[in-house]
């Protein structure tokens, strides 16, 4: 069986996950209709200018027209003779802006800007044998489960025990936890290896990250587990250094990051889904109640921040809502009354 990509483009943002032979999502990727003429995506290319040359830093600052300025390298070779301040260039974005940091950029050196932008789907580390196509009700379910589970912090090892993932602002905190678990040492180690580069893959996550593995008793165990961890890194898509155990049991790897984690475009600095996000929410249950109900009129119930953010309308919903199941629907952006943040009732 082939991998599968199941692709929802709903009204307000587009999403695409990575399904494994046995059902796990591998990798979620996330485009928003709010940050189409803001955020420059990985593989698009640009006409840029040279704003500053940093010497220091063996490096460019460009701007590009859309989103922060970008971040070129010069890498080994130096500073090639035609980038200086003020020069126009072709650029093509490597990996997209993270909090705090702009997007990094290569130079296209006497080409010019012919490849359309690569579509959500084909900047995902997809297998080569991957099956891509749209979802239907059940396959958006699918991916919603998916994106709770990137979100969730303690992720359960089969045969017992979890894994415990926080992402600050230094580095990703992995604590390995063996709970009830029959298995212990590095059978349990290796278990728990398995799980968290799935999940770390499945989350869009990266920089520096450290494992706190349960204690094992001899080296052989350590010696094994170091080379599973190679295996495991040499096998994901994103370039991963591995160091050596610590003597406290710790492991410290580098994984590449192409873009935000998928926690840094859902929730805000708190670890809170923000009100577009659960504005979004919303709408793809607007749209599913409106397949399910053809014909009925629906009533669209928000509050506070998520009632204010669809009632501005910053990225024309209601008139892509109405291309997807008709005038048949209202927005009660003020309902105060109910507890949920929104709801679909019939008029």
């Amino acid at each position: 069986m082939t991998n599968l990509v199941l692709v929802d483009a709903s009204v307000g943002e587009t999403r695409a996950c990575l399904f494994d032979e046995n059902g796990l999502g591998l990798e979620l990727a996330i485009e928003r209709w709010s940050e189409a003429a803001t955020r420059a995506v990985r593989g698009a290319c640009y006409e840029a200018k040279i704003t500053r040359v940093d010497a220091v830093l063996n490096a460019a600052f460009v701007e590009l027209g859309v989103g922060e300025p970008g971040f070129l390298p010069f890498g080994k070779k130096g500073r090639p003779t035609q980038i200086h301040e003020g020069a126009k260039i072709l650029v093509e974005v490597t990996r997209e802006a993270l909090p705090g940091k702009g997007p990094n950029l290569r130079v296209l050196m006497n080409q010019t800007i012919s490849k359309a932008t690569p579509s959500l789907p084909q900047r995902m580390a997809l297998p080569k044998q991957a099956t891509i196509q749209p979802t239907d009700r059940s396959g958006r379910e699918k991916i919603d489960a998916a994106m709770d589970e990137a979100l969730q912090s303690v992720v359960a090892i089969t045969g017992g025990g979890d894994v415990c993932i926080e992402q600050t602002r230094a580095l990703v905190a992995i604590d390995v936890d063996t709970g009830s678990a029959q298995l212990t040492g590095g059978k349990f180690n290796y278990l728990a290896a398995q799980t968290l580069f799935r999940q770390l893959r499945l989350r869009g996550l990266g920089g520096i990250v450290v494992i706190d593995f349960a204690p094992m008793r001899s080296k052989n165990e350590q010696a094994a587990l170091k080379v599973a961890v190679q295996n495991m890194a040499n096998n994901d898509p994103a370039r991963v250094d591995v160091l050596p155990l610590s003597r406290f049991g710790t492991l410290e790897l580098l994984r590449r990051r192409t873009g935000r984690s998928v926690s840094e475009i859902l929730l805000d600095k708190t670890g809170t889904k923000t009100a577009e996000t659960r504005a979004l929410e919303a709408l793809r249950g607007l749209e599913n109640e409106g397949y399910a109900q053809p014909g009925a009129q629906l009533v669209l119930r928000a509050r506070g921040d998520v009632g204010r953010w669809l009632a501005t309308d910053s990225i024309g919903w209601q008139a892509a809502m109405v291309q997807r199941i008709g005038p048949r629907f209202e927005l009660d952006a003020h309902h105060t009354k109910q507890r949920q943040h929104w709801e679909i009732i019939p008029k």
